[in-house]
């Protein structure tokens, strides 16, 4: 059995190919993998603990290049991330349909349906494949409803083989780990981890939190504020001015050997990063998908619901005040979140978290039970076997 996988991104060598690496090198049916990517010349680098079972392949430059690659590659099935998000997806999925090749997308986050929708509203060129896997059934609902011409038993629900690793407790840092990691000395102050986002700023929430410690409203804590790894730092210096801890999130390595892959996560950071979650006390974040992740962690989170202040224009226009309206209406049904609509609330919250973390415990079990689907740490291998169901 051969599989093809497309990996254009770092962030896509995250979502699939990372997590079932393990199982794949294990699995004696699975004889060769062959990844297409943008960085295929510098495999060796990006890829470097990977077995001789992988092979890499450049992405080829039109149609007619992809359908002979497939032609000698020969794979039992090709496997993707999306359906055309992003562009080097769509001509293998669309070649490897004109050879009557399986296919299979693994739709890599919760909230990438909404993003099929808009490329159809801006009729960018989509293929969907034979078979699609989803983190919940309302992403399948959703997926029904907006493309009509898929069945509902070509859509599969599983999860998120990336969020396994918060149930490997043996690999997770300890706390002094992770303090030592970030530069903390003092591990018996909390840690409260604001995650930015590129499409508003978080500054003035990190004002009135830094007031607040001041006034003796919240206990004097450590402040980290983690930067999307394909963000702008320069965007984010006013936080490094009030004395924040700033980095991009782990798992961003400069100098990049491609550009796509400044973001090449290796198993050690992946493990770090949810050593941040577990040991954090207070997540404080907009409407960002690490607020699932704090969820699984077992630690509360704060979402941001209001803009800075004088900048009710911006604030409402902003993708970041449109998502409380869309997608992330869905993380926020349960009420397993402290949801801020203003600065007094965002210090109410935070003392309320501190003060009892597992408040909202009922709420989050929900929340992440219809969210993530499977949370025992199968998620990867239950891919994997719904992959080798579909060979050619």
């Amino acid at each position: 059995m051969k599989l093809l996988f497309s990996v254009p991104t770092g962030y896509h060598l995250r979502e699939l190919v990372l997590p079932l690496r393990q199982y794949i090198e294990n699995d004696s049916d699975i004889t060769g993998v062959y990844i297409v990517t943008p960085a295929a010349a510098v495999a060796q680098e990006i890829f470097s603990d990977f077995s001789s079972k992988f092979s890499y392949y450049e992405n080829p430059k039109d149609m007619a290049g992809h359908e002979k690659l497939l032609q000698h590659l020969a794979p039992d099935i090709v496997i993707t991330d999306t359906v055309g998000h992003d562009e080097l997806d769509y001509p293998l999925l669309k070649s490897a349909g004109a050879l009557q090749i399986s296919t299979l997308t693994f739709i890599a986050s919760w909230d990438n349906v909404w993003k099929i929708g808009r490329l159809m509203q801006n009729k960018k060129p989509i293929h969907i494949a034979d078979h699609l896997i989803v983190w919940n059934t309302m992403m399948k609902s959703h997926l029904l409803r907006l493309i009509p011409s898929v069945r509902e038993d070509q859509v599969i629900v599983i999860g998120a083989p990336r969020l396994d690793y918060f149930s490997h407790d043996d690999h997770i840092p300890s706390k002094d780990a992770l303090f030592q990691y970030l530069g903390f000395t003092d591990t018996s102050l909390p840690l409260l981890h604001f995650a930015t986002t590129e499409l508003y700023p978080l500054d003035y929430v990190v004002e009135a939190v830094i007031a607040a410690m001041q006034r003796g409203n919240i206990p004097r804590s450590h402040l980290y504020a983690s930067v999307h790894p394909g963000g702008n730092m320069k965007k984010h210096q006013k936080l490094q001015q009030l004395g924040v801890t700033v980095r991009f999130s782990f798992g961003r390595k400069d100098p990049a050997p491609h550009p796509a892959f400044a973001y090449r996560p290796t198993q050690e950071d992946i493990y770090m990063l949810v050593a941040l979650f577990k040991h954090t006390n207070v997540l404080i974040n907009h409407s960002s998908s690490v607020a699932l992740e704090s969820m699984l962690a077992g630690q509360p989170v704060i979402n941001i619901t209001y803009g800075a202040p004088f900048d009710w224009i911006r604030w409402k226009r902003s993708p970041v005040s449109h998502d409380f309206k869309e997608h992330y209406v869905d993380v926020l049904a349960d009420n397993g979140t402290y949801v801020a609509n203003n600065k007094k609330e965002l210090i109410k919250a935070i003392d309320r978290a501190l003060q009892n973390p597992k408040e909202k415990q009922a709420a989050v079990t929900s929340t992440l039970q219809r969210m993530v689907t499977t949370t025992d740490g199968t998620a990867s291998k239950k891919v994997l076997a719904e992959i080798k169901k579909y060979v050619s």
